[in-house]
């Protein structure tokens, strides 16, 4: 029956068209075998579930029928009798026809197998009250969450009805055995009867717990049976996912992008075809359509995707997409006042505005532009300062109407009040650097560099070496005439002879006090600021001469003394 193992051999081995021919052929011969071998017990399994299904539904019928006789039997009992009397058979009437309907119920899922019929057992009764009418929104996604946990809260269920159920079992059939064992022949016959009333009401008790357990395996069953089923059901729920709410989803999102990138286009058209770069630049108009387009575009993108879902009527999506607005604007309600402060900053109507002046860190700034991140500028020190529009806020500006943005620039002469001097090398936001003797540098804060009382030789045309030389008070007579006079003409050929004489904008020498032992002269030079590299050695230059003058002449140059008056005893 089966091809031999070397008639296969031979024919893989042969040309190509006829080697596919003939293994197609063999392994649809095999596959018809393993089919034909398998059949058999399928179909003994098949029969094997027939088996159980008829015999079951046979109980079920049998049981039936006996509570069907035993409520004609009541029912013609209690048929002539009044409200107040057969209390006793009434309940139990009423009992019977309630495990009746039972039977029916379990019979009908016994044959139906795993049809849901719980769709047709829904109340018709839809009226809410006004609290069920504020979440009625809310129903869709509350069923889906339910439907996730349905089917395990199902057989969780079951099986508890199944273990309770099996325990009356065990009660039942202990009651029926103690019933039995007991002897009635020598008792009464209103003892019999009453102990086969009992008898009777125990069986009846076996016989409704033995159909709820029919009910309860056949449900689980059903339900088992279904996730037994593997990949052949998660196979149409993936499908059916993807051809439902996940085409959803994907249309919404497509929505959603192409609403953003048209909005996107007409700005791009508006702003570089409809408008000018002034208008761009100092537009209140502008700048209000600028800001207000990420709004606008975010909320037609949002429109858009909430179309989408209406148009596909997907409730539970529409649900979510609610709640998640509902709480994006709980959210954001706490800071709308502070959005609305740096909305107003980004309108240029605030109290920070473009192109004005602003002290931020004890320096002053100024705003080149009012963003997101905003930046400052400061003319006179290199580089930029980026600060969040939330700092600007709570900053105040006004309007530029001097140009005195640092005490210094780069290259200036300065002395420090400690009498450090040097040239400005660099200043930046953060930090100034001073080039002083011998090639070394000094860095200094440049909050702090700003708020020293320090002296710019170079920030003006000019700048001033003031000096002071003292002669004996032997020189009285001439102090106030030869004296300056040869000092002036001293200094001024000293300081022609090192180069100066174009950089000497004025010369002072006058007499500035008469102190305790020396006539002292002030000699003030007004010095153009190109030279204010040579601050020193002016003073250097000029004490030099004032000693070269005295030599000359032969002027006395006193020196400190200390006078002591003495007073005989």
């Amino acid at each position: 029956m089966y091809p031999r193992v070397p008639e296969l051999f031979f024919r893989l081995a042969e040309p190509s068209t006829a080697r596919c021919y003939h293994l197609a052929r063999t392994l649809t011969l095999c596959a018809l075998f393993a089919v034909i071998g398998l059949l058999p017990a399928t179909l003994a399994a098949q029969e094997t579930t027939d088996n159980n299904l008829a015999s079951r539904l046979e109980r079920v019928t049998d049981s039936l029928a006996a509570k069907i006789e035993r409520r004609n039997e009541l029912s013609k009992l209690v048929a002539g009798a009044s409200a107040d009397q057969l209390l006793e058979e009434r309940a139990e009437l009423t009992t019977i026809n309630d495990d009746i309907a039972s039977l029916r119920a379990t019979f009908e899922i016994l044959v139906i197998g795993d049809v849901d019929t719980g769709l047709f057992s829904a109340s018709g009764d839809e009226s809410y009250d006004w609290r069920q009418e504020l979440v009625e929104v809310m129903e869709p996604l509350l069923d889906s969450l339910k439907s996730l946990t349905r089917k395990p809260r199902q057989i969780n269920d079951l099986r508890s009805t199944i273990a309770l159920e099996s325990e009356r079992m065990d009660v039942a059939n202990a009651a029926i055995e103690a019933v039995t064992s007991i002897d009635a022949t020598a008792l009464d016959e209103d003892v019999q009867a009453q102990i086969q009333a009992l008898r009777d009401k125990w069986l009846g008790q076996k016989d409704n717990i033995d159909q709820r357990l029919l009910s309860a395996n056949a449900q689980l069953e059903r339900l088992t049976a279904s996730d037994d089923s593997g990949l052949t059901g998660v196979l149409p729920s993936v499908k059916e996912f993807m051809l439902g709410r996940g085409l959803t989803l994907v249309l919404a999102i497509a929505a959603a992008v192409a609403t953003w990138m048209f909005t996107r286009f007409l700005w791009w058209v508006y702003s570089t075809h409809l408008t000018t770069k002034d208008q761009r630049r100092g537009s209140a108009w502008f700048r209000f359509l600028s800001y207000s387009f990420y709004l606008v575009s975010a909320l037609m993108s949002l429109f858009a995707v909430l179309v989408v879902l209406y148009l596909r009527e997907d409730l539970l999506l529409m649900a979510l997409a609610f709640i998640l607005l509902a709480a994006a604007v709980l959210g954001i309600r706490q800071y709308i006042p502070g959005y609305i402060r740096e909305a107003r900053l980004l309108l240029n109507l605030g109290s920070v505005r473009e192109d004005e002046r602003i002290i931020h860190n004890d320096i002053p700034w100024q705003v080149m532009s009012l963003n997101i991140e905003t930046v400052l500028r400061n003319p006179a020190l290199d580089g930029i300062l980026r600060l969040p529009l939330e700092e600007v806020s709570h900053l105040t500006s006004r309007p530029i109407k001097d140009k005195l943005w640092f005490p210094t620039k780069r290259g200036d002469f300065v002395i420090m009040p400690d009498g450090v001097f040097g040239q400005i090398m660099q200043q930046t936001p953060e930090l100034v650097q001073l080039r002083v003797r011998a090639g070394m540098t000094q860095t200094y804060r440049t909050s702090d560099f700003y708020s020293t009382s320090l002296l710019n030789l170079t920030g003006g045309e000019t700048f001033g070496v003031a000096s002071a030389f003292g002669f004996d008070y032997g020189l009285q007579n001439i102090a106030l005439d030869k004296i300056p006079e040869a000092l002036y003409k001293a200094i001024e050929s000293a300081l022609n002879d090192a180069g100066y004489a174009k950089e000497i904008d004025n010369i002072l020498v006058e007499l500035k006090s008469a102190g305790e032992s020396s006539l002292d002269y002030l000699i003030f030079l007004t010095i153009k600021s190109s030279s204010a590299k040579d601050y020193y050695r002016f003073d250097r230059l000029v004490q030099q001469t004032c000693v070269a003058v005295a030599n000359r002449e032969g002027w006395g140059i006193p020196f400190p003394q200390m006078v002591v008056h003495h007073q005989p005893l």
